[in-house]
């Protein structure tokens, strides 16, 4: 940045899987764009996430040659960060690291929403390590899911992971019959050295992260694997769930523009050509599959240059 005085307005966004942050000047251009390791505010609570994501904010506004002094406005969007004393107490912990005030705190799926649609009316449906679907209609809010992933997060990469390893120990209930092993549980135990052995250990002591098992899942519901299939068909059924719900609740009338978030649905995979065919034929006429104008970030800077909170 050649004017070191330049004002600049910082846009955060972290989710399950990586943390984006993106700075923006008055007229909405980039000035700076980088992904940094996730942090989950459920996972590592206020004073960590906080001074983490104070340096990451500090380290990328230096190498703009620039201070925090010239920023007009801060907008961090946090996933788990739904309550209302949540985001009152971040806004303390981050203030006191950054010694700055003009912070907002909003969820990860309020800044997807702000960076899809800019604004204005549309549904995010995401599916990433959760799933929640957040949708604003006649400039209302609404949200299905996001209960998290012990009571919800249907049709999400920890509940495909966590229904695989189901699977997987279903056969090794059956090995004393030296039943042969299914592509599913095979792959598991090629890629992730998980078995009948070390799983239990590996999943109740040693932290396995469950969802990275899922795009595995997909892998092997691609080349035919009939619980690999099983699994994905009943995570496009969760996700519809979110969908068939906002449409209920929100009464909407004139068909509404969707977007999809998260690397479940973003890719091009079996899994979201089964949900897109699903969705065209159960709401042609109420659901728009579109792609989304903006990332996470840039709707936390959009929000951030706004200087309001999203109200739920």
């Amino acid at each position: 940045m050649e004017n070191t005085n330049q004002k600049f307005y910082i846009g955060l966004d972290s989710g399950g899987t990586k943390c984006d942050l993106i700075i923006i000047d008055k007229n909405l251009k980039i000035l700076f764009s980088k992904s940094y390791k996730a942090l989950h505010y459920s996972v590592y609570g206020a004073e960590i996430i906080s001074k983490k994501l104070s340096e990451y904010i500090l380290s990328s506004i230096r190498s703009l040659n620039n201070n925090i002094a010239n920023c007009s406005g801060i907008c961090i969007g946090l996933a788990g960060a739904r309550e209302s004393q949540d985001k009152s107490k971040l806004r303390q912990t981050f203030s006191r690291e950054l010694h700055y005030k003009k912070i907002n705190i909003e969820t990860d799926t309020i800044t997807g929403l702000y960076g899809a649609f800019e604004g204005n009316d549309g549904v995010i449906l995401i599916s990433g390590t959760g799933s929640v679907l957040l949708g604003k209609s006649y400039g209302k809010i609404y949200r299905v899911g996001g209960w998290g992933r012990i009571i919800g997060d249907y049709g999400s990469g920890y509940s495909i992971g966590r229904e695989a390893l189901k699977e997987v120990v279903k056969e090794y209930d059956l090995s004393d019959m030296k039943k042969k092993a299914g592509l599913l549980s095979v792959k598991i135990r090629e890629v992730f050295k998980l078995n009948k052995e070390n799983i239990v250990r590996k999943v109740f002591h040693e932290n396995f992260e469950i969802q990275k098992v899922a795009p595995l899942v997909i892998e092997c519901a691609e080349r035919k694997d009939k619980a690999s299939l099983r699994i994905v068909n009943d995570a496009v059924e969760g996700l519809l769930y979110h969908i068939q719900t906002f449409l209920k609740i929100a009464k909407r009338k004139k068909p509404i523009d969707l977007v999809f978030i998260g690397s479940i649905v973003e890719n091009n995979n079996i899994l979201s050509r089964k949900l897109k065919k699903e969705i065209n034929r159960n709401f042609k006429k109420k659901i728009n599959i579109v792609l989304k104008k903006n990332s996470s970030a840039y709707g936390a800077a959009l929000l951030a240059q706004k200087g309001y909170s999203i109200k739920t």
